[in-house]
């Protein structure tokens, strides 16, 4: 129910933006996340990197002095290996609220970007080969993973025509999951995220 009315109150606030946008842009890209992993983690063939996706909307005010804003509503597919075999993958819907920066060109506008994000987690599942992972120890590295997190983005992009092409890296200011819940999920750090996007301004 929390998830339900956290996503509604999001929709509801982006569309009171609509009125002053410029542009709706909807956006597709790619995402790499990284997170360090504790020492005392069992065990021995931990990948901490994995590659996903992410799909959005969000809207673009009019620049003011070279200045706009840019709210997305994105969902995106992050997690990290537990071994070469075996994925933890993370569905999340993210808020970036990005401030933008860049002088109109005429036929390009590079820009500068920056913004606070929030993000709901939505899915969490366990790909590949898991036989080896006991059920508890499973159902604890699900249940060990936040169901929120939080940061700060930053980036640079260019607008060319009709099309936005960005990239971005966000620094999030909690763990991914609960430390010390299991020796999976124990973390030595706060993930990252790279994300390169491609957008389309209506």
């Amino acid at each position: 129910m929390k998830k339900i009315t956290l996503l509604l109150v999001s929709l509801f606030l982006l569309s009171g933006l609509a009125a002053n946008a410029q542009h709706l842009v909807a956006k597709l890209g790619y995402n790499y996340a990284n997170v360090s992993l504790d020492k005392n983690v069992s065990v021995a063939d931990i990948k901490a990197g994995r590659s996903g996706w992410q799909l959005g909307v969000g809207y673009q005010t009019e620049p003011v002095n070279g200045f706009s804003f840019q709210p997305e509503i994105v969902y995106k597919v992050s997690g990290y290996k537990l071994s070469d075999a075996t994925d933890l993958r993370l569905g999340y819907i993210d808020i970036p609220l990005n401030v933008q920066w860049g002088p109109d060109l005429l036929i390009a506008r590079p820009f500068l970007f920056a913004g606070p994000y929030v993000g709901l987690k939505v899915s969490n599942s366990l790909k590949g080969t898991v036989n080896d992972i006991p059920e508890t120890t499973r159902e604890d590295i699900i249940g060990g993973i936040k169901k929120a997190e939080f940061g700060l983005g930053i980036g640079i992009g260019v607008e060319v025509f009709k099309f936005q092409i960005a990239g971005k890296y966000n620094w999030n200011f909690g763990r991914i999951a609960d430390a010390g819940s299991v020796d999976y999920t124990t973390l030595d750090g706060k993930p990252r995220t790279f994300e390169i996007s491609v957008g389309i301004l209506f």
